[in-house]
């Protein structure tokens, strides 16, 4: 179940390119590895029909009709039991729990445990952006930086509403002081003198 309500008769709709209705759902990988097995299977019937003249002609042409076919027909199956109404119920059950349970472990300390639960969230959905946003809090705890800043960034994106917007951006302005000040004492200094000297400079010309 997508964390942004979606319209079953819209993804069916959409499932006439098979993997399109797949990418709407919130299963982007699923629905784009469907769309170029099907984008393929298109091209090799074409040529079959219309530019190879060989031996082969027979087989290529029955071969792509027949992945084209299963494909079409494995797209409609697919999306059909994934927005099975019963299915969605369960898994937006199954999604609050998650979150209360890693919301429950990051209270109690237990950073390790709740990413554990957020990361199963997104298993369901890779797009929860609110997931995503609790994940991201999660690796920022824990002193793991580039992963924080990419799952809050990737919430960002899927957060279409705009309803933790001001809260992901916080966080993303918090890990980027945070990376600063840890910088080595090194860098800075080699920062400090670059812009000292780009300043010098300036008043040269100037």
């Amino acid at each position: 179940m997508p964390s942004r309500p979606r319209s079953r008769a819209a993804a069916l709709v959409l499932s006439f390119v098979p993997g399109w209705g797949h990418v709407y759902w919130g299963r982007e990988l699923r629905g784009l590895a469907i769309f170029t097995v099907f984008a393929v299977a298109g091209f090799g019937l074409l040529n079959g029909l219309y530019i190879y003249l060989g031996d082969m002609r027979t087989f290529i042409i029955c071969g792509a009709a027949a992945v084209l076919a299963g494909t079409t027909a494995f797209s409609w199956y697919d999306i059909l039991r994934r927005t099975a109404p019963a299915k969605v119920r369960a898994e937006a059950e199954e999604r609050e729990r998650s979150l209360k349970a890693g919301t429950s472990a990051y209270l109690e300390g237990d950073l390790e445990a709740a990413a554990g639960h957020f990361t199963a969230t997104l298993e369901a959905d890779p797009a929860d952006f609110e997931a995503l946003f609790r994940l991201g809090i999660v690796r920022a705890r824990a002193g793991r930086q580039r992963e924080a800043a990419l799952s809050l960034r990737r919430a960002l994106r899927y957060d279409e509403d705009g309803k933790w917007a001001w809260e992901i951006r916080r966080e993303l302005e918090l890990l980027g002081a945070s990376t600063v000040a840890r910088q080595p004492e090194g860098a800075a200094e080699a920062k400090s003198r670059a812009a000292r000297v780009e300043k010098e400079a300036e008043t040269r010309v100037a």
